[in-house]
Order: structure tokens, then C-alpha cells, then sequence
């Protein structure tokens, strides 16, 4: 009985202390500026991303069927990731735009905003070697009060099996979904 307990306890110590990975992405470095500014450079507000549940958890997930999603083992979000891709898509279009003036929406130090967009991902996911990213998103011209409103829907290859793949993947969708809002602008 006693060889069964510290057998059991020296198993239950190991898999506690066993490390768990943090994963992110959102790398800005390879983006282009503009090689020019707008003039005037319009203020720009960014809402905090609205994203699904199992994106808002710390443990990584992804599908093995359609109705039915799996925690990767010992992977998890660096970051809280509603801000993250708040803070990612920020970062995209104010180095693709060469435009400084484009804020996290709302904020108390601005005096106007020209342009709020509003992103809403329904579905950001792996399942059977590809990422989905389903999403809707709205550019409201406060000058003009005309709203514009977008669906996005795109799949994007994993190129391997490891979490990196899958991080990467996610990544290139992501920036492709950034790009596409910078160009309704």
C-alpha cells in the first residue's frame, strides 16, 4: 500500500510540475509602411475584438469534429487574446498606413475620431489542417455617419502538425484579414 502511494504521488508531482508552452503570434516586423502619409491623417478608433468563448481561455483548442473541440495539452495563450488581436490589428494598420493616429476606440486623450471599426470573430479555429476565420466587421465614418458592413471568411493551410504550424497559419489569416480591413479604410 505504501509502494502505491508514493508511486501515485511521485506520478501526480511529475505531471504538475511538467512545463506548459505559451503560445502567441502577431509579429509586425515583416510589415511594409506606406511610403506615404495621408494628409490630413485621420483618426482612426479600434473596439476591443468580440471573440468566440474558447479563444478568451487560457488553454489553446482546437476541433477533432465538427461539434466538438479538444484543449491542446500544454499549450497555452500568452496573452489575453481579445487585446492582443486588438492591440495586433492596431499595430498592422498604423504601420501599413504610416499613420501614428490609430487608437484603441474608446479613448479619453483624443479629441475626434474620423473612422471606428468595430471586428466581430465568430469562429478562429483549426480542424483538419486548416484555420478557419470567420468574421463580420463594420467601418463607421463618424464624419458622414455612414456605417459599412463586412463578412470575411477564409481558410488558411497548416504547413505541419506542431502548434508553431498552427500559430503561423493563424497569423497569415489574421494579417490577411488586417490587410483587408486597411484597404475598406
Amino acid at each position: 500500500m505504501y509502494r502505491l502511494l508514493l508511486t501515485l504521488f511521485t506520478l501526480l508531482l511529475l505531471t504538475a510540475c511538467s512545463p506548459k508552452q505559451l503560445y502567441t503570434f502577431g509579429n509586425t516586423a515583416h510589415i511594409t509602411p506606406s511610403a506615404t502619409q495621408q494628409t490630413p491623417q485621420q483618426f482612426i478608433g479600434v473596439e476591443q475584438i468580440k471573440l468566440p468563448i474558447y479563444m478568451m481561455d487560457s488553454p489553446i483548442y482546437k476541433k477533432d469534429s465538427p461539434y466538438h473541440l479538444v484543449e491542446i495539452k500544454k499549450a497555452n495563450w500568452t496573452h489575453s487574446m481579445d487585446k492582443h488581436l486588438t492591440n495586433m490589428l492596431i499595430a498592422y494598420l498604423q504601420k501599413s498606413l504610416n499613420n501614428p493616429n490609430i487608437y484603441a476606440y474608446p479613448w479619453s486623450s483624443s479629441p475626434k475620431t474620423d473612422k471606428k471599426i468595430s471586428l466581430n470573430i465568430a469562429n478562429f479555429i483549426a480542424y483538419q489542417g486548416v484555420i478557419n476565420l470567420d468574421a463580420t466587421y463594420q467601418i463607421l465614418d463618424k464624419k458622414t455617419k455612414k456605417s459599412s458592413n463586412y463578412l470575411f471568411n477564409r481558410n488558411e493551410s497548416i504547413q505541419g502538425q506542431s502548434v508553431e504550424a498552427m500559430m503561423e497559419a493563424m497569423e497569415k489569416i489574421y494579417f490577411k484579414l488586417a490587410n483587408e480591413i486597411k484597404n475598406k479604410l
